[in-house]
């Protein structure tokens, strides 16, 4: 494993760790590359200085954490992923999960991803929900989602514009309680 120095959570395929300088070379391929913003629905181009600049915000936030996803075999960074507004009082947080490269996708790192965080979320943090938005042609996202227990609970309609038209969005959720079921 290359730059696994500061590994916070591990998987048999993945492991999260800090951001680290150069990853945001990773997170501006997330934002600029044609096929990661096919689902990601990012309008606007980004540089690796702005990437660069907004993770320190996100560090300096104290209702943000973020994860950078390193493949477990070569160490390398894949992708991102974040709780965001995350509730204190409310024990709630947004989930976002970005994998950078198409030949890192399909590959199972993003299912492992999402059921570290979920299991960070529940039992390290001791939040109570997380949700997400995820575009309803996304039928991956959606499935892996699935498996890891998240429940669809509502549409936003026409939520984002793309290539000319309109997407709709699925709200999907999981609880502390879906979790512990599912786990037991």
């Amino acid at each position: 494993m290359e730059n696994n120095t500061n590994v916070f959570l591990i998987g048999d395929k993945v492991f999260l760790r800090a951001f680290e300088p150069g990853d945001e070379s990773v997170i501006a391929i997330l934002e600029n590359h044609p096929q990661a913003r096919e689902t990601l629905f990012y309008a606007l181009p980004t540089s690796i200085e702005y990437q660069l600049e907004k993770t320190k915000k996100q560090q300096n936030d104290p209702n943000t954490i973020v994860f950078t996803i390193c493949s477990k075999e070569t160490g390398i960074a894949i992708g991102q992923a974040a709780f965001v507004r995350i509730d204190w009082v409310g024990r709630m947080a947004t989930f976002y999960i970005g994998i950078a490269k198409k030949e890192s996708r399909q590959k199972g790192f993003g299912k492992e991803t999402v059921e570290l965080m979920v299991e960070y979320a529940f039992n390290t943090l001791n939040l109570n929900r997380i949700h997400l938005h995820v575009a309803e042609n996304n039928i991956a996202a959606i499935e892996v989602y699935k498996k890891c227990g998240f429940i669809t609970e509502g549409k936003l309609r026409e939520a984002m514009y793309r290539n000319g038209r309109y997407y709709d969005f699925y709200v999907m959720g999981i609880l502390k309680s879906d979790f512990l079921k599912l786990n037991k």
